[in-house]
């Protein structure tokens, strides 16, 4: 059974085909041929999918996160995974363990999509977290210093 997943990055979109046998990636650059194949993803028991080589990809909170070669990249999902982003997105969580850096925002601070909230420092990398939308900082819940765990609540956001 393949899933098939739309996925934008900056400003391109992509298509995951995360399949039984094969995984590919597609992109515009190519006119949509296969910009990466795999044969050797292997779903792991977490839900995530793995390779030999060790890169790592997980689908969470309507986010797409791809580990490999010590380089994390993060993409948004469009498409019918979009409603889970949208609902998801006025809750900021750790998309992996780690410990944070920095925290941008207080409550009650109005923050703009795409503005950084805090930072989360993971496998020797900062990855910051950014607001999905307009939103109102209701509760800051972690302080610079803190570790914390995969899809830990760390800001909630409201209207």
């Amino acid at each position: 059974m393949n899933r098939l997943f739309r996925l934008q990055w900056k400003e391109k979109e992509y298509v995951l085909d995360l399949g039984d046998s094969s995984s590919r990636l597609f992109g515009p650059e190519k006119k949509w041929e296969s910009l990466l194949t795999h044969y050797s993803w292997t779903q792991e028991e977490d839900g995530s999918y793995s390779l030999p080589d060790g890169s790592v990809a997980l689908l969470r909170s309507g986010k797409l996160f791809v580990h490999t070669k010590g380089k994390t990249f993060q993409f948004a999902i469009k498409g019918r995974e979009a409603s889970d982003a949208q609902a998801a997105s006025l809750e900021i969580k750790s998309p992996m363990p780690g410990k944070i850096i920095k925290v941008e925002v207080k409550s009650g601070d109005s923050v703009k999509k795409g503005q950084t909230l805090a930072v989360v420092e993971a496998m020797k990398m900062e990855h910051a977290l950014k607001a999905g939308a307009d939103a109102k900082v209701q509760e800051v819940l972690t302080q610079p210093g803190d570790i914390v765990s995969q899809d830990q609540l760390l800001i909630k956001l409201g209207e």
